[in-house]
Formats: C-alpha cells, structure tokens, sequence
C-alpha cells in the first residue's frame, strides 16, 4: 500500500471532517464565524466527557449504556443539594461520590460476576431513569442560579469556554495514561484477550472495575456541565441521546466496537465531526427527525469503513 493510501486510512476523519467544514461555510458562511466555532466547542464538551469516559469501556471490550441516563441523575443530585444547602460544595462532592460508586457497582458485576456489560449498564440506565424521576417529579424544574453554575457553564478564558479547555485538558491527560502507561496497556490488552492479559500478569478485574468507575465519573462530569449550561435541572432531560452521540464519536473515530484497537486523538475528531454535524443540521433548519436518519447512515458508514481498515490491517500482518 503506497504512502498516501496509508495517509487516508490513518486520518479519514480527519479529511472528512476539514472536508464537511468547508462544505457548509460554502452553505452557510457564518458557519465559520469564530461565534459559531465557539459555540460547537461548547455544545460538544458532554458529548466529549461521554465518549471519553466510552472509549475506555468500548476499548476493553465493553460498553456502558448508563452514561447518559447516569449524567441526568448525576445533574438531579448536583441540583437537590444546592437546593437543601444553597451551596455547591456538598453537590459537587456528592456528585463525584455517587458517580465513583455506580462505576464501581457496574464493575464489580461485570469484572467479579462475569455478567454480560451490556445487560449490566441496561440495568442501570433504567434505575438512574427511575431514580431521576423519584428524586424530581416529572414537570418538575430545580433552577441552578449562582457565580459557580455561571462560570461552569458560560465561563470563558481569551474566548474559549472553560467547559472546553477542561474537556480538553482531559483528553490530553487520558492521551498520556492510554499511550504512556500500564494501565492503558492494560486496557488494550484486555480488549484483544482478555485470557492472555491473565496469563501476562494483570490483574484483569481490577482494571475494569477501574475502567467503569471513571466512565461513570466522566458522565458525573458531563451531568455537572450539561445542568450548569442549561441553568436548571429536571428528570426529563435527553440523557440516552447524549449516550447514543457519544458512542457515535468514537465509532466515527475509529475505535473498533469489538474492542482491542482505538485512538484518543481518533475520538477527539469523532467528537469534532459530531460537533459540526450537530451545529450544522441545526444552522440550516433542518427537521430534528432528520438529524437521526443522518447520524445514523453517518454511524453505519463508519462501522463499514472500520471493519474494512481492521481487516486490512489483518490481512497485512499475515
């Protein structure tokens, strides 16, 4: 295969994405106007927090289905106690504390009961919904009013929002632990064989109870943001949409479904496609409903094109 094959294979994202940029300014020219770019950078960071905290589950052969319906329930914890304590301090704790405890829940049953992830975080995605609803009757609103909810959600440092450069900051950190040390070793291990990583020496439970307690933390993170945006709280917030756009950034970015293979800078320019694709749908009004069928033709091509390339890479190495 010559080099700029090789090129396209290894960055597709990246070109398709420059490329659907240019594409829609030619539409729309405000579409490159640094409001507009802004505004992607902040619409995207929950999406972001979710594929993040995704792609280390997905990368270990597994998947988390609670991420969404979890930041919800996260967000509805975040709101109850500034409404007991008039503070954030204690929701924000609480927040965290609860997040850690229902990534660990979800590992324990997967890592120490052998039970199927995706049957485990279904399970859980249902009682964070429940939950959601009992805490806050549906209908019902807490409003989230103060410097704190103001800087988390429209705050800005030379015209980024601080939303997005801590999004950013931890993308840049989870690059280094994937690709700089044991425990992302670990996870990659884990999702090519799970057998072999145990006859290498890893402590294969420990690592997935890990894995699912920050992918629970990332939707804690997410939940935080998400209501601190909004300004308010309530239980009938779209939480399994936000899953399903997490899971379809880092598809696009190029992390193989069945596990084993993934990028942080693949999912980065997932969450980017996703971001323009959001931003642009709506600048050029077109029909909610059709946002769906779109992602989800845009969700198949990237499976195909993925098992194509792993493929390709399959056959190469024979």
């Amino acid at each position: 295969m010559n080099n700029t094959a090789k090129l396209l294979r290894e960055y597709n994202i990246i070109f398709v994405t420059l490329g659907l940029c240019v594409l829609f300014f030619l539409i729309s020219p405000r579409f490159i106007s640094f409001d507009n770019m802004s505004a992607i950078s902040r619409q995207i960071v929950p999406i972001g927090l979710i594929a993040l905290g995704q792609f280390f589950v997905v990368v270990s052969g597994n998947i988390d289905l609670s991420m969404g319906m979890g930041s919800v329930l996260f967000a509805i914890i975040l709101g109850v106690m500034f409404g007991v304590t008039g503070g954030v301090a204690l929701g924000v704790v609480a927040v965290i504390v609860c997040s850690l405890a229902l990534g660990f829940f979800n590992g324990v049953l997967v890592a120490k009961l052998k039970l199927p992830a995706f049957i485990v975080t279904l399970s859980t995605l249902f009682m964070a919904q429940g939950l959601s609803g009992l805490i806050i009757p549906r209908g019902q609103q807490i409003f989230l009013m103060g410097d704190f909810f103001r800087f988390i959600g429209a705050g800005k440092f030379a015209g980024f929002y601080w939303s997005f450069l801590f999004l950013v900051a931890l993308f840049v950190l989870a690059y280094v632990v994937y690709n700089h040390t044991r425990w992302g070793a670990y996870v990659i291990a884990i999702g090519n064989s799970e057998e072999n990583a145990k006859l290498a020496g890893v402590n294969v439970d420990r690592v997935k109870i890990g894995i699912f307690m920050f992918s629970a933390l990332c939707s804690g993170f997410a939940g935080i943001i998400l209501s601190s945006r909004m300004g308010f709280v309530q239980p009938g917030l779209d939480g399994n949409g936000l899953l399903l756009d997490g899971i379809a950034t880092i598809i696009i970015g190029g992390t193989l479904i069945l596990g084993g293979r993934g990028t942080i800078a693949g999912a980065f320019w997932g969450l980017l496609f996703i971001g323009v694709i959001n931003n642009a749908l709506n600048l050029l009004n077109v029909v909610d409903v059709w946002h769906q069928v779109f992602k989800g033709g845009v969700i198949l091509a990237a499976l195909a094109v993925n098992w194509w390339l792993w493929q390709s890479r399959q056959a190469e190495a024979q």
